[in-house]
C-alpha cells in the first residue's frame, strides 16, 4: 500500500472508531499509533507531545474556569442572575425569553461552557418560564440556544484550547469573542420577540417589576454579578492574564460561598469532583490531540485537504465551504474534539488566505457551538430537555428556528473580520 493510501486508511479507521462509539481520545491515539508503527517512528514522541501539552501554562485556565462554572451552579447563585434579568426586562413581549438569553450572556462571563449553562442555569430558566405559562418546548429551545453563547463570551475554555493549539494570544481571543457573543444574544432576542409577537408562541406577559423590586433583586444579585465583572474587567484592562483571571474567579466564588454559608464538605466535594472529571477529559483530549495533529501534519493529509480547498479561486466560497464542513462535523462530534482535529487545516487556510488566527479561531468555535443545538446529537438541547422533563423531539422543532439568527451572526463574523478583531485592535493586543 502506498504511503498516501495508508494515510487515508488510517484516517478512515479513525472515523470508523468514532462511529463505533470509541471515545475520541482513544480513537485519535489508536490511529496515530498505527501510523507511527507503519513509519517506524519513535514512541518517545508520544510521551513528549503529551508532556508538552500538560506543561503549557495557558491550559491552567481550564480547571479554573471549570471550577467557577461548577461552583456557581452548585452554590445556587445562578438563580440570582436570572432574577435580575427577569425583573429588568421580563415585562416586554417574550420577556422571560429575553431574560433567559441575557442571563446566559452574564453566566457565560463566568463559566465559559455551554454545558454548564444548559445544565445549571437552564433548569432555573425553564422552571421560571413554565411557571409563568410559557410554552415549555419554547422555553427549552430558548435555554438550549442561549447556552451556545457560553463558549464565545469570555472567558471561554474553547478559546484557551485554540490559543494553545494555534500558539496565538488567549487574551486576543477573549477580547475577540465579546462582540460576536453580544451579536448572538441580540439576534436571538430579536427572534424571540418575533416568535412571540407574530408566530403566536405561547408567552404570557410578565408583570412589570416596581423600581423597589428591581433594586432588591439587583442588590441580591450583585455578588453573583461581581464574578463576570471581575473576570471580564480584569481581562480587558490587562490587570490579569487569562490564567490568573481564572484563579481570581475561583477565589472570589469560594469567598462568596463562605460568606453566604453555602459551602459545606459535601458541596465542596461535588464541585471538586465535577471540576476534576471535566478537566481530566479536556486535558486528555488536548494530549491525544497533540499526537493526532502530529500524525496528520507529518502524513501530509491536511496539506492535501488544504490544497483541495485552495484550488477554489474565490476566498468567500472557501470560507463558506469551511463553515459547512465545521457545522456538519459539529453535529456529530464534540466541539473540542473537532477544534483539535481540524486545527492543522484551519491554520493552513488562515496562512494561505492571509487571515488572522484569532479571527478563524472565533469563526471555528462559533461553528462548533451551533452544533450543540443541531441534530442528530444536539447535546445542549438534550441536557436542557432532560433537565426540564420535556420531549427532545418536540423541543427540537422550537429550537431549529434559532439557527437562523445564529447562522446570520456566523456569516457576519466570517465575512466582516473587523467585528471580531476591532476590540483587540482598540486594546492594542496582537491579532
Amino acid at each position: 500500500m502506498s504511503s498516501t493510501a495508508f494515510v487515508w486508511a488510517v484516517f478512515i479507521l479513525f472515523v470508523v472508531l468514532i462511529l463505533l462509539e470509541v471515545p475520541i481520545p482513544f480513537a485519535m491515539l489508536g490511529s496515530s499509533l498505527l501510523f507511527a508503527v507503519r513509519h517506524h517512528e519513535s514512541f518517545v514522541m508520544f510521551a513528549q507531545k503529551t508532556a508538552n501539552s500538560f506543561a503549557d501554562y495557558s491550559l491552567l485556565a481550564v480547571p479554573a474556569f471549570m471550577f467557577v462554572g461548577c461552583a456557581m451552579n452548585e452554590i445556587g447563585f445562578s438563580d440570582r442572575i436570572f432574577d435580575v434579568a427577569k425583573k429588568g426586562i421580563g415585562h416586554i413581549p417574550g420577556g422571560l425569553g429575553h431574560a433567559n438569553i441575557l442571563a446566559s450572556m452574564i453566566f457565560a462571563g463566568m463559566s465559559g461552557s455551554a454545558m454548564a449553562d444548559a445544565g445549571g442555569l437552564g433548569a432555573i430558566e425553564v422552571k421560571a418560564m413554565r411557571d409563568a405559562g410559557y410554552d415549555e418546548n419554547f422555553s427549552v429551545a430558548v435555554t438550549a440556544a442561549s447556552s451556545s453563547i457560553g463558549p464565545i463570551i469570555p472567558p471561554s475554555i474553547n478559546f484557551v484550547v485554540w490559543g494553545f493549539i494555534a500558539q496565538c494570544s488567549t487574551l486576543s481571543l477573549f477580547l475577540a469573542g465579546v462582540l460576536p457573543g453580544i451579536l448572538m444574544g441580540v439576534s436571538m432576542m430579536i427572534y424571540t420577540y418575533v416568535a412571540v409577537k407574530y408566530l403566536h408562541v405561547k408567552a404570557p406577559l410578565y408583570r412589570k417589576a416596581t423600581a423597589k423590586e428591581f433594586l432588591h433583586s439587583l442588590w441580591r444579585g450583585l455578588p453573583a454579578l461581581g464574578a463576570p465583572a471581575i473576570l471580564i474587567g480584569g481581562i480587558m484592562s490587562g490587570i490579569f492574564t487569562p490564567t490568573e483571571c481564572g484563579v481570581v474567579g475561583c477565589v472570589y466564588v469560594v469567598i462568596l460561598a463562605f460568606c453566604y454559608k453555602k459551602m459545606s464538605f459535601k458541596t465542596a466535594w461535588i464541585i471538586l469532583k465535577n471540576t476534576l472529571s471535566t478537566t481530566a477529559m479536556t486535558m486528555f483530549l488536548c494530549a491525544t490531540g497533540a499526537v493526532f495533529n502530529w500524525m496528520i501534519i507529518t502524513s501530509g493529509l491536511m496539506d492535501q485537504l488544504s490544497s483541495l480547498l485552495l484550488m477554489i479561486p474565490n476566498a468567500y466560497i472557501v470560507m463558506l465551504l469551511l463553515n459547512l464542513i465545521l457545522l456538519l462535523m459539529g453535529c456529530f462530534m464534540g466541539s473540542m474534539s473537532v477544534l483539535i482535529m481540524m486545527a492543522p487545516l484551519l491554520i493552513n487556510l488562515a496562512n494561505a488566505l492571509g487571515l488572522s488566527l484569532v479571527h478563524i479561531g472565533v469563526v471555528a468555535v462559533l461553528n462548533l457551538t451551533i452544533g450543540l443545538i443541531t441534530p442528530p446529537m444536539a447535546p445542549a438541547l438534550f441536557i436542557a430537555a432532560k433537565t426540564a422533563g420535556v420531549s427532545f423531539d418536540k423541543a427540537l422543532k422550537q429550537t431549529l428556528p434559532f439557527l437562523i439568527p445564529l447562522v446570520i451572526t456566523l456569516l457576519l463574523i466570517t465575512f466582516i473580520p473587523d467585528i471580531v478583531l476591532c476590540i483587540p485592535k482598540l486594546m492594542k493586543v496582537a491579532v
